[in-house]
């Protein structure tokens, strides 16, 4: 589990990094009458997208003359790794997408449909698998089939925050309806 203690410190440094460096720029912005509630889901978003690229392409050397090209189009192939290290790998993915997965319908009104925030999550997975094969990373089915599942997490708790908050001030400032 000391893969997923280490993302979730280096997100917890990350988002005391931005919020820090956006201080002057978030109360400049309110003088100007900009719903600092609003920034919020902005900066979420903003975090999310980093650390999953930071987290799956920037954390290890990148080299573009790999000895190998590892592809796995196996899915769930628990016989060659095992439950244990299927665990270990499998689930920082999923806690990975889940900000995404809510943060893409709280800024982007036309990402409340779920088709699309799945969508956007699948290129997004897609296109970091597809890059790590070049870089001498491993490519895997099951990265991508958890990555989604992340971020339909994420989208489930954003409509459930949005079916029981619609009333409250701070939900309709954040999403601006």
């Amino acid at each position: 589990m000391h893969r997923i203690e280490a993302y979730f410190r280096l997100a917890i440094i990350f988002i005391i990094i931005i919020s820090i460096l956006y201080l002057p720029i978030l109360f400049k912005l309110k003088k100007k009458g900009i719903n600092s509630i609003r920034q919020i889901s902005y900066i979420g978003l903003g975090a999310s997208v980093f650390l999953i690229i930071f987290a799956t392409i920037l954390f290890t050397p990148i080299t573009f003359e790999p000895k190998t090209h590892i592809l796995n189009l196996i899915p769930f192939n628990l016989q060659k790794i095992g439950i244990e290290q299927f665990l270990i790998e499998k689930i920082p993915n999923i806690i990975l997408f889940i900000p995404l997965g809510f943060f893409l319908p709280a800024v982007f009104k036309s990402n409340r449909k779920a088709y699309k925030t799945i969508l956007i999550t699948f290129a997004l997975t897609f296109g970091i698998e597809f890059f790590q094969y070049f870089i001498g990373r491993s490519s895997d089915i099951d990265d991508i089939m958890t990555n989604l599942l992340g971020g339909i997490i994420g989208f489930i708790v954003f409509k459930l925050l949005d079916r029981f908050l619609k009333i409250t001030t701070f939900w309709n400032k954040l999403i601006e309806r």
